[in-house]
């Protein structure tokens, strides 16, 4: 028998050093952890290549790729009911704990070519007015869904500093693939899913 068996997305801590604190994302309850900036040194930790050119592309979002235009993508041909339950299973398990909507999405099967086909989909299927409010649902069903994601993606969950305001957005084979979010520009990264 040929299983292969679902994976828990890698959560990386990026941490940001502002103010005289530094802020880093508790992976447990995706809440902001702020602690006093001590004199320690920090280890070198090693970044995997699709995390630094994905980080690249946070922090010079000119050198992006345009994305795929929604309106070239045929909605109608993903039409699946699996995919709809999934989706507000997603939503749900998001707003009540962090782990468990990470735990959930490994039970995404990758049917979209990529998270820009992901993505039209969960909008389709949600209204516009909630769409900042399930920044992360999108980005963790996107990338569940996504055949690119795997291997070329990155989810990242930013905070913009001194509000404390965070967002959740992907950036996958050097493209935002969301092109109704305009807002992830102003998030610096404090973590990473992969």
């Amino acid at each position: 028998m040929n299983y292969e068996k679902p994976i828990f997305m890698k959560l990386k801590s990026l941490p940001i050093h502002f103010d005289g604190k530094i802020y880093k994302l508790n992976s447990v309850f995706g809440m902001l952890m702020e602690f006093e900036n001590s004199n320690k040194n920090i280890k070198n930790v090693v970044i995997p290549k699709k995390l630094e050119e994905a980080l690249s592309c946070c922090s010079n979002p000119y050198k992006l790729t345009k994305s795929d235009s929604i309106s070239k993508l045929n909605k109608s041909e993903f039409k699946h009911y699996f995919l709809w339950i999934y989706l507000n299973l997603l939503i749900k398990s998001n707003k009540l704990n962090f782990v468990l909507g990470r735990f959930l999405s490994v039970f995404g099967k990758p049917v979209f070519d990529n998270s820009t086909q992901a993505i039209s989909f969960f909008r389709s299927n949600k209204p516009g007015a909630v769409q900042n409010d399930l920044c992360l649902p999108r980005s963790l069903f996107a990338a569940s869904v996504s055949k690119k994601f795997k291997k070329n993606g990155v989810i990242f969950i930013g905070v913009s500093l001194p509000s404390n305001l965070m967002h959740a957005w992907i950036i996958e084979d050097g493209k935002q693939p969301d092109p109704f979010d305009n807002m992830w520009i102003n998030f610096q990264p404090v973590a990473a899913i992969l």
